[in-house]
């Protein structure tokens, strides 16, 4: 967990920014972090004469009203020791680029967001976009975590997630659940092998698929429960095999930001984004050229 040392949060200053703080609190613990850079974006108000005279406070510059909401949301709900830097920005225009330039200039080692209606999109575009892991988190989530998740696939993006997932299980001594989903091959029905013999091997492999897997990486003491389930949409089995389960956080692998692959997020990793209900690690190699991620910045 020491990776996290710079973490980046981006603030609505809506209601569901308690949960957002409250988890960059927890990680701070956890990670011994140094440095959080809290950011806003604002956009002037065009509201009718007669309700401007009604609410006279919308005419006041819109930095200072929002730094006044961004110091009361962090003396409520960040609570870290003394000694962690807090930096407040609060700038004029959208989100997207400035999150994204103050987690390459700061080297950040984390973005969090919320998962609300109102920062929704954005959290989807952080985790394609960002030069390093991205946390987001849902309205109204605990802090506590006692069931971790990771699904896999075997690739070399499950992997780095994996590592990231051990780490948080280990840090609060929480289990950890390593998950795969797996589709019947097309053309099975033609063979002569019954469609349940055939899934009943397939289930067994990848059994043994994950406990080598994880083996690879090392368990490192973690208490790790290994779960395969056939789905022809694995963002549903994940879905369902969370909620079941109980866990309370999600890490997934995103396809990172080398070249051809930088916007790529996946279709599952998209898809759990969107619909869990828990908070979700997006997981990536932390670092980017400078130039490619300024071409990353647009829309």
């Amino acid at each position: 967990m020491k990776r996290f040392q710079h973490i980046v949060v981006n603030l609505t200053l809506q209601d569901a920014d308690a949960a957002v703080l409250s988890w960059t609190a927890n990680l701070v613990r956890l990670a011994g972090a140094k440095k959080i850079s809290v950011l806003h974006a604002w956009q002037p108000v065009d509201i009718p004469i007669e309700l401007k005279e009604r609410y006279p406070w919308l005419l006041e510059p819109g930095e200072d009203v929002a730094l006044k909401r961004m110091n009361e949301l962090l003396e409520h709900h960040l609570q870290v020791e003394d000694g962690v830097e807090i930096e407040r920005v609060v700038y004029r225009g959208s989100p997207l680029g400035e999150v994204l330039r103050v987690a390459e200039s700061g080297s950040a080692d984390l973005v969090v967001c919320g998962r609300s209606v109102a920062d929704l999109f954005l959290s989807e575009k952080l985790a394609r976009k960002a030069p390093c892991s991205v946390l987001t988190v849902p309205p109204l989530a605990g802090t506590e975590f006692d069931r971790v998740m990771v699904p896999v696939d075997y690739s070399q993006y499950s992997r780095q997630a994996l590592d990231i997932g051990l780490a948080f299980a280990q840090a609060e001594d929480a289990k950890l659940t390593v998950f795969h989903a797996f589709e019947v091959p097309w053309g099975q029905s033609r063979s002569m092998m019954s469609r349940g013999d055939f899934v009943r091997d397939l289930h067994e492999f990848h059994q043994r698929q994950l406990r080598e897997f994880v083996a690879d990486v090392g368990a490192r003491g973690v208490q790790v429960d290994y779960q395969v389930r056939e789905s022809l949409l694995a963002p549903t089995a994940i879905a369902s095999a969370v909620e079941e389960g109980g866990h309370d956080l999600v890490i997934i692998g995103c396809r990172g930001h080398h070249a051809i692959y930088a916007t790529l997020l996946g279709s599952t990793a998209e898809s759990i984004l969107h619909g869990c209900p828990v908070p979700v690690v997006a997981v990536k190699l932390k670092g980017s050229r400078s130039s490619f991620l300024a071409a990353l910045r647009g829309a």
